[in-house]
């Protein structure tokens, strides 16, 4: 069965010529590999400024564990769905990847300690 986009581009070629359709190919490829090297560039500046931030969380509202760039977020759910951040596999194998977007974060709750 032929998709629709072959259709396209078989018409395309015909019209411009197989070297136009890889050409427009390619672009479109160069445009994604853009795309992808600017969201890991923004993950670096959040990284940059999330080190300058103390992090710290109270009980029963929870730590936070990594910033992720709004860009790279988004791409890994329009790749895998919605569901994907929930997976703990998915965010171990992330911050393994990505130790940039780890936060080291502690308590304010006051701790004392017993000897």
């Amino acid at each position: 069965m032929i998709q629709p986009w072959d259709n396209f581009a078989k018409d395309l070629a015909a019209a411009r010529g197989e070297g136009f359709v890889k050409e427009f190919c390619e672009s479109l490829r160069d445009e994604q590999r853009a795309a992808e090297t600017q969201a890991f560039i923004n993950q670096r500046k959040i990284a940059a400024a999330t080190h300058r931030i103390d992090h710290a969380f109270t009980d029963g509202i929870g730590e936070c564990h990594m910033k992720v760039d709004v860009t790279a977020y988004w791409h890994w759910i329009a790749r895998y769905g919605r569901e994907i951040w929930n997976d703990p596999e998915f965010v171990r194998q992330y911050k393994r990847d990505n130790p940039e977007v780890c936060v080291k974060s502690h308590s304010r709750k006051i701790q004392v300690g017993y000897r």
